[in-house]
């Protein structure tokens, strides 16, 4: 007889117990609260405990681990912020280097912060044509491993935010030929290795470490995720640690169970769900190509090119070049006159983010007002500024050092050629454009201009008014 799924472990527990214990609303008998209430349960005989599983947990993370192909799998209730922190304690000490991608998410750079690590970076390739950041070249990667033999780590961003794809496989050769952990930020890719139209999974390449946000394109929770491991390399007694250190002490049953009843239906309908899913989003995507005229679909043509070794077809990544419109204004109308949101827009850009839940009238709705405002557009030399990513920034200070010194604030424009004490990140894309501890440039400046409209993540200043300097010792 089959052992009853993490759901039905907690429903018996409200059926049969009555619970004197927190949380307060008594597993839902406060009638304003959902019907997940009922399994919000604490740490108590059986129920098991997220940090010491032995039970129902333990059991519902390794039947998680056979579905995503890892040899180990931890459930993440703070989002993959969480296990990237987690991951990178229990793998570095203070003062060690670590060889990152610069597009990597904050929680890597915040993870650089708390553990004082020198970052070495290597940059992503660009696009262009339209600004988007492409994949990694590994011949930069072999050439920033020999130069520092003395790093812990490398850590990459695959597939990014757009889709986009790095040669993972020979990334993870090169890494392990230098003797070093490779864990990739696979938030955008938890759903690969669910159908073989999608890139495989970096576990197949093996990945030390790979962070999933489960919750970002499979049917989860929101703040659910996954830490995959895929190697025998990983201290796992200071990973668990680690993991109890940065996440919760109460953590969420509701958000396990999201967890473990989405790996639940990837096992018994996966294969009928991502054929189907898959089928219609082809069709979408191939009336895209076929009737947009201004607004383009960012296609598989971009694979080979910039170091990009695949795309995620289920990011519908649309280029506003070439169009009198920006990709911000095309989000205005999409949300205003067809009561649809999309992910991400940004001037030249938008992404729509799909996943198995969308239906083929959803996909092709979507599809509808896209032709339907084109229609209504004009072609235009492409003359949207493009975000780049500055390569040659001067690093005076490290970044955790910068980030505890005495600071003092002045006007943004006056900023030119101090040392930045804060953060400055465009949100669209994420990118960090410097980093504390960096020297401010004239296209720093000339960047954060352009993209006022946007917001400004890390400043404390979010009208970009002043900025935190340091005054150099």
């Amino acid at each position: 007889m089959d052992r009853p799924t993490l759901y039905e472990q907690l429903y018996l527990y409200k059926k049969n117990i009555y619970p004197m214990h927190m949380p307060g609303h008594k597993l839902g008998r406060c009638t304003h609260l959902s019907e997940d209430a009922a399994i919000d349960v604490t740490e108590v005989e059986g129920t098991d405990n997220l940090h010491h599983p032995h039970g129902i947990l333990l059991e519902a993370q390794e039947k998680a681990a056979k579905t995503f192909g890892a040899k180990r799998t931890f459930f993440l209730v703070g989002g993959s912020t969480s296990g990237i922190l987690s991951a990178i304690w229990a793998v570095c000490c203070q003062g060690d280097k670590i060889i990152m991608a610069r597009n990597a998410h904050k929680s890597v750079y915040n993870a650089t912060l708390l553990c004082r690590l020198t970052p070495i970076y290597i940059y992503p390739r660009m696009i262009p044509e339209n600004g988007l950041a492409a994949g990694l070249d590994p011949q930069q990667l072999e050439q920033l491993l020999k130069d520092n033999p003395s790093a812990k780590m490398v850590v990459i961003t695959s597939p990014n935010y757009e889709g986009l794809v790095s040669d993972v496989k020979t990334i993870a050769k090169l890494v392990h030929e230098h003797g070093k952990l490779l864990m990739v930020d696979e938030a955008h890719g938890a759903h690969f290795s669910f159908h073989d139209d999608f890139p495989a999974s970096v576990l197949a390449y093996g990945a030390d470490i790979v962070v999933q946000s489960t919750h970002k394109t499979l049917p989860a929770y929101t703040q659910s995720a996954m830490l995959h491991v895929g190697s025998d390399r990983i201290n796992l007694s200071r990973l668990q640690e680690a993991l109890a250190l940065f996440q919760s002490s109460s953590p969420s049953y509701m958000l396990m169970n999201g967890l473990d009843s989405c790996r639940d239906l990837l096992d018994r309908q996966g294969d009928v769900l991502f054929e189907k899913y898959v089928k219609d989003l082809k069709t979408c995507r191939e009336k895209l190509v076929s009737e947009l005229n201004c607004l383009q679909l960012v296609n598989q043509d971009v694979i080979g090119v910039h170091h990009i070794h695949h795309m995620d077809l289920s990011k519908l990544v649309i280029d506003c070049t070439v169009a009198n419109k920006t990709g911000i204004e095309l989000n205005h109308l999409l949300r205003e006159q067809y009561n649809i949101q999309v992910e991400l827009a940004d001037k030249n850009h938008i992404v729509a983010m799909t996943s198995i839940c969308d239906d083929e009238a959803s996909l092709m709705a979507f599809a509808h007002a896209l032709i339907e405002i084109d229609k209504g557009l004009k072609k235009t030399r492409n003359t949207h500024e493009h975000y780049d990513i500055i390569e040659d920034i001067q690093q005076v200070y490290m970044p955790w050092d910068a980030y505890t010194m005495q600071k003092r604030r002045v006007s943004f424009i006056e900023s030119v050629g101090k040392v930045i004490g804060e953060f400055i990140i465009p949100f669209p894309p994420g990118i960090p454009l410097i980093v504390p501890g960096e020297r401010i440039s004239e296209g720093i400046i000339r960047i954060v201009e352009q993209y006022r409209d946007l917001d400004i993540m890390g400043m404390a200043d979010n009208t970009c008014q002043t900025i935190q300097i340091i005054d150099e010792v």
